[in-house]
């Protein structure tokens, strides 16, 4: 799909895809996303993203989500946001978020969780370009 449609394209198919499977809605933005960019990084977003609104719809019952991707000519980063129960992130380190932040480091770039029960979560990923 990433091949087919391109990385934005993908990430708004997914949004409006989990909008209809379930009681969240996703609004997805994107700045400047080239999509030159190599197949590793588009994967890695494109999974990011895929995970974290699983999780919001699966462990958080969130009802809105909000995804952002932005790319300048140095990084690309990419926001996860949602309204949701919300955990404790030191305590709660599922396989979900470990396997986000393997395929960020991966790539050399960090991985933050920003969550307190009743708050939501918010999700960012800062990758460096090649």
């Amino acid at each position: 799909m990433l091949d087919d449609l391109g990385l934005v394209a993908a990430l708004e198919w997914q949004g409006r895809e989990v909008s209809r499977r379930s009681e969240m809605e996703v609004a997805v933005e994107s700045e400047n996303v080239s999509e030159d960019l190599p197949d590793e990084y588009k994967i890695c977003v494109y999974r990011l993203v895929q995970e974290a609104l699983n999780n919001a719809v699966r462990h958080a019952h969130a009802r809105n989500a909000k995804v952002r991707v932005v790319q300048n000519q140095h990084r690309i980063a990419v926001e996860i946001g949602d309204d949701g129960r919300g955990f404790q992130p030191g305590r709660a380190r599922g396989l979900g978020i470990l396997g986000m932040e393997e395929r960020v480091k991966r790539l050399g770039g960090t991985l933050t969780v920003d969550s307190a029960p009743g708050r939501g979560a918010a999700i960012k990923a800062e990758l460096p370009l090649p």
